[in-house]
């Protein structure tokens, strides 16, 4: 009765093992998560470099690595940089946002806003700056090298610029060799099945993913040019966040919404503001709604709250790298899962049918 599972359990334990090696051998298989992560995602920019020269492989590759440099490119000279002055105007101006909330609070709660108040014997100005002048003595750019400094060397990093981008184009290269590798290492009884489980988990992950990229991009775009018309300070800051933690249900929605709300009433102070930033979340909510279908299959949509949970318990079992890898293995899963499944039903069909 196992054997009938064989073909599940085998993809299932191959994941397994993937993901245990990873964060036991995290410094030295970094580079080839990364490397593998970036050709998998630009995998649809090489099919259609493959298709305008021919299918030539190695130049569509080096064609794909170069568009991707690219990308990389104005992220850091023009997107990054303009988020982090965002960033840092922002922390400067957390103590006056907290002076006009404090006003709006006692001015309609009166003495009762002491009992309110979760924090008793400071007001919410007080606490605001309290953390204002932790984070003022660390600036931005302080805190991004000294996190980049926890975590890798100025050589490694110098490495990881050359030997990522080579490890990413023969992972484009040789995609199909490494998986006949695969398929000729398992059993031979289940290789026919195997492969067709492995088109299974290739389709749902490559359409999340990049139907998440796509919707995370259109999301962030949208709301920071929406709020930058609508007159929002930090509109940019607010656009990448949202677009940023849409990969997570609901969460990437109210990460803007709460914010651009806070900033009208408070900054702009007016009802046109606030309609203004109504008006760009809700048209937000259904256009996304309608572009949705159309960069995703439905057949790979998966469960909010199994997106939730696998964040919380990756974040918990393995920090930053936990909540990266999280998703995808939530989507990896659940068509071996389904699988499983199928084969479980179809045999209890045929056990009714026998008896």
């Amino acid at each position: 009765m196992v054997g009938k599972y064989l073909p599940e359990i085998y993809l299932f334990s191959t994941v397994v093992l993937l993901l245990v090696l990873l964060f036991l051998l995290e410094p030295a298989l970094l580079p080839f998560f990364v490397a593998f992560a970036l050709a998998y995602v630009s995998s649809p920019i090489f099919s259609f470099f493959k298709g305008i020269t021919g299918n030539r492989v190695r130049i569509s590759a080096l064609l794909t690595l170069m568009t991707a440099f690219f990308a990389f490119l104005i992220a850091l000279f023009v997107v990054i940089p303009t988020v982090i002055e965002q960033v840092q105007s922002f922390i400067s101006y957390l103590p006056t946002l907290a002076g006009k909330l404090d006003n709006f609070f006692f001015s309609h709660f009166g003495k009762h806003w002491s009992l309110l108040h979760p924090f008793k014997s400071m007001s919410l100005t007080d606490f605001i700056q309290e953390i204002y002048s932790k984070l003022g003595a660390l600036p931005i750019g302080n805190i991004v090298s000294k996190l980049f400094s926890g975590v890798f060397s100025v050589l490694s990093i110098v490495v990881n610029i050359v030997v990522v981008p080579f490890l990413a184009y023969y992972f484009l290269v040789d995609s199909k060799v490494i998986v006949d590798v695969y398929l000729s290492v398992a059993p031979k009884s289940i290789q026919s099945e195997l492969e067709v489980l492995l088109d299974r988990v290739h389709s749902a992950l490559s359409s999340y993913l990049i139907g998440q990229m796509a919707v995370a991009f259109f999301v962030g775009t949208y709301i920071a040019v929406g709020l930058s018309l609508v007159g929002i300070r930090y509109s940019i800051l607010i656009g990448f966040v949202a677009g940023v933690l849409n990969m997570i249900p609901y969460v990437g929605f109210f990460s803007g919404l709460l914010p651009s709300m806070l900033l009208a009433i408070f900054d702009n102070a007016s009802l046109e503001a606030v309609l203004g930033v109504l008006i760009v979340f809700l048209t937000e909510a259904g256009l996304e709604n309608l572009i949705y279908p159309l960069v995703m299959s439905r057949t790979t949509g998966v469960n909010p709250i199994l997106v939730i949970l696998f964040i919380f318990v990756g974040g918990y079992l393995g920090g930053f790298l936990g909540v990266v890898v999280a998703v995808p293995l939530a989507v990896i899963l659940i068509p071996i899962f389904n699988s499983f499944l199928e084969k479980k039903r179809g045999l209890e069909v045929a056990g009714g049918d026998n008896g």
